[in-house]
């Protein structure tokens, strides 16, 4: 087992310029399963200007439900005092829930200096042109950034005419995962609960994340919280 002093701290960013892509629906669900099902630490930061992630946070406080992690309100400026405070303990998982926005020069290091962006989208014809201006935006601020790609939303009964194609240039750039579709399920989400109808949607996906992308890096031995 490393010692932690040795590893760099993990910071995975949730991120697209286009918002209602389901950005902080999916940074609460892996936050959810990475304390639950990997028995994973996680600190949650929510930097997106709505503050969804923080309120249900605060909802969750209310209702005197167990408490799996914290969350805290931040803006991108303050990224550089996240990443100090992250480094202090690598072991601790740091989720950043990123504002839906391209034009704020704080943006760099934020993009340099995450070990993993997590890209929702979804197939409609402005989301994905934004989503594939935000990659190209990354690459070239971060050419070794891993970029994983969540097509969320995506609705069974309509048939998607480009999705081959959306998914073969989007490759191009990262990781595409299996499709999450739209359910009502995800309105009974807090960050305390995960509806059960969810977990064979969305275990397969963070498992692989993890076996893939955050274990392989942080080899530690996992804490039962």
């Amino acid at each position: 087992m490393k010692s932690p002093d040795k590893e760099k701290a993990m910071i995975i960013l949730f991120a697209n310029q286009k918002g209602g892509v389901g950005k902080s629906t999916l940074a609460v669900l892996f936050s959810n399963f990475a304390v639950q099902k990997r028995k994973r630490k996680v600190k949650v930061f929510d930097m997106d200007f709505q503050q969804s992630l923080y309120n249900k946070y605060l909802n969750s406080d209310l209702l005197e439900n167990e408490k799996l992690y914290e969350v805290e309100l931040s803006s991108i400026p303050g990224f550089k005092s996240i990443r100090k405070r992250a480094s202090q303990d690598p072991r601790i998982l740091t989720v950043i829930d990123l504002a839906g926005r391209m034009d704020d020069d704080n943006l760099v290091p934020v993009l340099k200096e995450s070990e993993l962006i997590i890209c929702p989208f979804c197939y409609d014809e402005y989301s994905v042109t934004s989503t594939f201006e935000f990659c190209y935006v990354v690459k070239k601020v971060n050419p070794d950034s891993r970029i994983i790609l969540i097509p969320n939303r995506v609705k069974t009964s309509v048939k998607y005419e480009t999705m081959e194609s959306v998914n073969q240039a989007l490759g191009q750039f990262g990781e595409l995962t299996s499709p999450v579709s739209d359910r009502i399920d995800f309105q009974r989400l807090t960050t305390s609960y995960t509806p059960e109808s969810l977990v064979p949607i969305l275990d397969p996906i963070f498992n692989k994340l993890f076996d893939d992308h955050i274990e392989a890096d942080q080899p530690w031995e996992t804490e039962t919280t």
